[in-house]
C-alpha cells in the first residue's frame, strides 16, 4: 500500500519531465520566419533583375524603331521641277513657279492618292477691282491618259485685291512615280462652260493667245439725236478672253469698244446709256452690250468723254460691224472696222 503512491509520483514526475523536454525542443514561429528572409531577398533580387532586363529590351526596341522611322522619313524625298510659266485667267496673271512631287507633305494632311503633286503659284491682280477665283472649281491637273484631277487642298488666296500679288500652292493626288515634266495645269470652269486655258510644264507654249490684244481705230461717227449731233470717236478695240474678273464662254471672246465722245453744241444731250442704242452685228443679228461705261447724258460743249461698250461674240472675228440705232424712228446705221 505504501509503494503505490511512490509509483504514481514517479510516473507523474517522468511525464512532467517528458512534457517539459518536448516543449523545450519544439521550434517556435520566430525561427521559421528567420529562415524565410533569405529566400524572400533572393526572389526580390531576381525580380529586380528581370524588370531591369525587360526595361532595357523595351528601350532598345523603341530606340531602334525610332531610328528606322526616321530613316524611312529621310528617304521620302521631294522632287522639284522648275516651271516659271504665266497665263492670264479671269483678268489675273497666274504663274506656276514650280511643281513638286512627294509621297506626302507635312503641311497637307489630306492624302487622297499614293503621292501628291504640289504646284507653287503666284497670282497678281493688275486691275482696279478685287477678283475672286474658286480654285477647287477651275483648277485641274492634266496627267497623260487620265481624267483631269481636281485639287484636294488649296493654300492660295481666293480673292486678290487690286494691285496685289499673292503666293501659295495647290495640291493634287497623283499615282506613285508620276513625272512632273509631263503635267499640265488647266484653268477654267467646265460647269460654267468657260474658255479653258492650259499651261504645259515642259515643251512648246504660247501664252500670247490668251493675252489681251489692242487694235487702234480711227472711226468717227456723227450721231444725231433730237436735232443735236454727238461725235463718237472709236479709239481702239480690245479683244480679250476675260473682262472685269470674268472668263469668257467657250468659243467666244470679249470685244471692248473704247470711245471718246464730243458734244460741241450748247445744250445737254441725253441719248441714253450705250446699252440703249449701240449694237454689235453678228451674222445679221444685233447683240446687246454686256457692259457699258458711257454716260447717259453728255454735257453741253463737252469734249473727250470716255467710255467703253463691251460685247461677247465668236472668237477670232477680224471684221466688226457696229450699229447705232435710230431712237425716234425704226432703223439703224451700220459701220465696219477691221482688226
Amino acid at each position: 500500500m505504501t509503494r503505490k503512491p511512490l509509483a504514481t509520483s514517479f510516473l507523474l514526475g517522468a511525464k512532467q519531465k517528458t512534457l517539459d523536454q518536448s516543449i523545450i525542443n519544439t521550434p517556435g514561429p520566430q525561427g521559421s520566419s528567420t529562415r524565410l528572409w533569405p529566400w524572400l531577398s533572393i526572389l526580390l533580387v531576381i525580380g529586380l533583375l528581370l524588370l531591369s532586363g525587360v526595361s532595357y529590351i523595351t528601350w532598345s526596341w523603341l530606340h531602334n524603331a525610332s531610328i528606322a522611322v526616321g530613316s524611312k522619313a529621310a528617304q521620302q524625298q521631294t522632287t522639284t521641277f522648275n516651271v516659271q510659266r504665266t497665263i492670264s485667267y479671269a483678268d489675273l496673271s497666274i504663274t506656276v513657279l514650280s511643281a513638286q512631287y512627294a509621297s506626302s507633305f507635312s503641311d497637307d494632311l489630306i492624302q487622297a492618292g499614293s503621292a501628291i503633286a504640289r504646284l507653287n503659284m503666284q497670282v497678281s491682280n493688275k486691275t482696279h477691282a478685287p477678283i475672286a477665283v474658286v480654285y477647287y472649281d477651275v483648277a485641274r491637273l492634266l496627267v497623260p491618259r487620265q481624267q483631269p484631277i481636281a485639287p484636294t487642298n488649296v493654300q492660295l488666296a481666293s480673292s486678290v485685291q487690286p494691285g496685289a500679288t499673292t503666293n501659295g500652292w495647290l495640291d493634287f493626288p497623283v499615282a506613285a512615280g508620276t513625272r512632273l515634266m509631263n503635267l499640265k495645269l488647266q484653268l477654267g470652269s467646265t460647269a460654267l462652260n468657260e474658255t479653258l486655258e492650259v499651261i504645259p510644264f515642259m515643251g512648246s507654249y504660247s501664252p500670247v493667245r490668251y493675252t489681251n490684244h489692242v487694235y487702234p481705230q480711227s472711226l468717227t461717227i456723227y450721231y444725231n439725236f433730237k436735232g443735236y449731233t454727238l461725235f463718237y470717236h472709236l479709239m481702239s478695240v480690245d479683244v480679250r478672253y476675260s473682262y472685269n474678273g470674268s472668263q469668257v464662254k467657250a468659243g467666244q471672246q470679249f470685244y471692248v469698244l473704247n470711245w471718246s465722245v464730243d458734244n460741241p453744241g450748247g445744250s445737254d444731250v441725253s441719248p441714253g446709256f450705250g446699252y440703249d442704242y449701240i449694237r454689235l452685228v453678228v451674222n445679221g443679228d444685233n447683240r446687246t452690250p454686256v457692259d457699258n461705261t458711257l454716260p447717259y447724258t453728255f454735257k453741253a460743249a463737252s469734249n473727250g468723254i470716255g467710255g467703253r461698250v463691251v460685247y461677247a461674240a465668236p472668237a477670232g472675228m477680224k471684221t466688226l460691224t457696229i450699229a447705232f440705232l435710230l431712237q425716234l424712228v425704226a432703223g439703224q446705221v451700220n459701220y465696219q472696222v477691221n482688226l
